[in-house]
């Protein structure tokens, strides 16, 4: 897209202000990664914190994994920035899709309507070690943590996966 998508408005909001928004229940929100200073402007405003990746643009699953080592509630919500229609309905759902699982070893949920869309995630948070584990193994996507967890599919709705990769995406 030519810049930091954590910054493009979309109908009026930043697109890190639509993911901060979503996490509105949450009673903790870290913005994990990126080195641009508003991001610690935005997590400020929203009452979040701004944390470095312990692996800087090695990929997806060591953001997971920072996140899931920081996260001191059951479940860890991971949003990427990108996405300006979710809702924080949405995210509870995943939430409660978790809470709900009746697996007996970690459990995660996602969205899922034509394919499974791996981010937003909702997941037991006794899945740091794994993560870091299988990042410490070469791994880098986040669907080699799913592929290790019970994972619950949740019909996604439209506007909690419409996410923004091109301009044309911002209309």
């Amino acid at each position: 897209m030519g810049a930091d998508k954590a910054f493009i408005p979309v109908r009026g909001r930043r697109l890190i202000d639509c993911a901060l928004e979503a996490l509105a229940h949450a009673s903790q929100r870290f913005i994990v990664g990126g080195n641009d200073p508003r991001l610690e402007d935005a997590a400020a405003l929203a009452d979040a914190r701004h944390i470095s990746d312990r692996w800087p643009g090695e990929g997806p699953l060591g953001a997971v994994a920072t996140a899931l080592e920081l996260a001191d509630h059951p479940v860890t919500v991971v949003l990427p920035c990108d996405l300006p229609a979710i809702s924080p309905e949405d995210v509870a759902v995943l939430v409660q899709a978790v809470r709900e699982s009746p697996a007996a070893a970690p459990s995660a949920a996602v969205f899922t309507d034509q394919r499974r869309h791996y981010l937003p995630l909702a997941i037991d948070t006794a899945a740091a070690a794994l993560a870091e584990r299988l990042f410490e193994s070469g791994q880098r996507a986040v669907a080699s943590l799913l592929d290790e967890l019970a994972v619950v599919d949740v019909p996604a709705p439209p506007s909690a996966v419409a996410d923004v990769d091109t301009p044309e995406d911002l209309g």
